[in-house]
């Protein structure tokens, strides 16, 4: 019998945004280094008046494939989002080959000032943003949510906060604080923390580990894992949810019985998130 692959890959649905009601501003820049220009694509409702919350996707891919940038994304349940009232933003960040760590979690709290400096061009209440993401995605999404302000800053919007207010990480890496047979080991990790240094480096992945982060007074999480994950162990997803938990944070852990790395199938563990998101951003 043939072994599953390590990682599921999709290939995500095309959508006709007119024929569903809504907009889309593809390939917005939201900051530049050296020229290169981090972009990403938001979606609304046409007949969006009022502020709306919003909710920022973070593709995976290890940091470093150009393949799955802006393209490997839920396309379908973020247009059923935007047509519940919410804008999506789908966000490049700049990959470990061009830039190391911090680059990266550096480029995704940008884009969320950026939204914020552009609330009311693209109909953003900057009170009720979260994010989601997979797999790497799902590291900087919990970085976005557990770092503070002054954390991961760069030259862009800097006036404006870069805190979000839910976060939903999909199996996603949760302590990257390797020994040094371990980052031998991993093209992956030497590519995302080169520093010769070691004390540097070391530096680096503690940054880089949200599970560090976890003591703080956080967002609320949904956390969800597969528990056949051979690629990023569910064991991740447990420890960030005891973490988060003993330090009286709101955080729920949904495990998918089964699921290995890759996308979720079935409509109920949409449902649950979009449920998790009315819940978090929706005003009372």
């Amino acid at each position: 019998m043939q072994e599953e692959p390590l990682a599921k890959v999709i290939t995500p649905a095309e959508i006709d945004f007119e024929k569903e009601g809504l907009v889309q501003k593809e390939g917005v820049v939201y900051t530049t280094h050296g020229g290169k220009a981090c972009r990403m694509d938001i979606v609304y409702p046409v007949r969006a008046k009022e502020a709306l919350p919003v909710v920022v996707w973070v593709h995976g891919g290890g940091w470093a494939s150009e393949d799955l940038t802006r393209k490997y994304l839920p396309s379908t349940q973020l247009a059923q989002l935007a047509r519940r009232g919410f804008v999506t933003a789908s966000i490049d960040y700049r990959l470990s080959q061009e830039a190391p760590f911090p680059a990266q979690i550096e480029d995704c709290k940008a884009a969320v000032r950026f939204l914020r400096a552009h609330a009311q061009e693209y109909h953003v209440d900057p009170e009720r943003i979260a994010a989601w993401g997979e797999s790497a995605g799902g590291h900087l999404v919990e970085l976005m949510a557990y770092s503070a302000d002054e954390e991961f800053l760069d030259d862009c919007c800097p006036e404006y906060s870069s805190r979000i207010q839910a976060v939903v990480p999909w199996y996603a890496p949760a302590d990257l604080r390797l020994t040094t047979e371990e980052w031998e080991a991993s093209e992956v990790y030497r590519m995302l923390f080169p520093d010769s240094d070691l004390k540097e480096r070391e530096r680096h992945m503690e940054q880089a580990s949200p599970i560090c982060y976890a003591s703080r007074t956080n967002p609320p999480t949904l956390l969800m894992h597969g528990d056949a994950d051979r690629l990023v162990s569910y064991e991740n997803s447990r420890r960030m949810y005891e973490a988060l938990k003993a330090a009286g944070n709101d955080v729920r852990l949904i495990t998918v019985p089964g699921q290995g790395h890759g996308f979720f199938d079935g409509e109920e563990y949409y449902g649950q998130i979009f449920q998790f998101l009315e819940d978090t951003l929706r005003k009372a």
